[in-house]
């Protein structure tokens, strides 16, 4: 997003954006979450919010378009070099924010099956390995982006590397969401035990 090689935004707009994303998020997390699990239950709520989350990352390059000023992309702007029009900040701060909305119904999804794969005596170790694994790619994360980001801004004509690294983000999310889709659903024991007992009484 920085305003000389990536997609013309000053930092000063930047926080602006990430305020207003916040707003957006605090409300849509609750909302997506309970409604959505209590609809489609958790797996497919997985794959929805794997399928929501990182792979709308793609229409954030739009905003080159929608704010019309970087480097003379189009004609008739009336914006200032680095900042946002009203309706860019808006499309930009309802896109972040359901990227994370989603994202944590990704994750807090992914925790309540892998809950449900192990027995009862052994979540406390699964959730302290997932944590472990967690905290891992938490720090790798940003390491890998830098890396992408900065090889495709000085490789690739700005701002078209900033949307070059949007892009290749988006696919991986999409590569997540695949994964997603062939994961099969976990039988829960006491519905195991269920469809056992009533067998037998039949």
């Amino acid at each position: 997003m920085s305003k000389d090689s990536g997609l013309g935004v000053a930092e000063k707009m930047i926080g602006n954006l990430l305020s207003g994303a916040g707003s957006f998020y605090l409300v849509l997390q609750f909302f997506f979450l309970t409604n959505l699990v209590d609809r489609y239950g958790f797996y497919k709520t997985m794959k929805i919010g794997a399928l929501l989350s990182i792979p709308t990352v793609c229409l954030i390059p739009l905003t080159l378009i929608t704010n019309n000023h970087h480097g003379g992309v189009l004609a008739g702007d009336t914006t200032e070099e680095g900042t946002l029009t009203w309706s860019t900040l808006a499309f930009m701060s309802v896109v972040y924010a359901n990227v994370r909305a989603f994202a944590s119904v990704t994750f807090s999804t992914i925790t309540m099956t892998t809950n449900r794969t192990v027995p009862a005596h052994q979540r406390a170790t699964m959730n302290g390995l997932s944590m472990m694994g967690g905290s891992v790619v938490k720090a790798a994360g940003p390491i890998l982006a830098g890396l992408l980001f900065s090889e495709s801004v000085s490789r690739v004509t700005p701002p078209f590397g900033s949307v070059f690294a949007w892009t290749v983000i988006a696919c991986l999310g999409l590569g997540f969401f695949v994964q997603t889709l062939l994961l099969p659903a976990h039988v829960e024991e006491e519905e195991e035990d269920g469809r056992i007992k009533s067998e037998r009484c039949s």
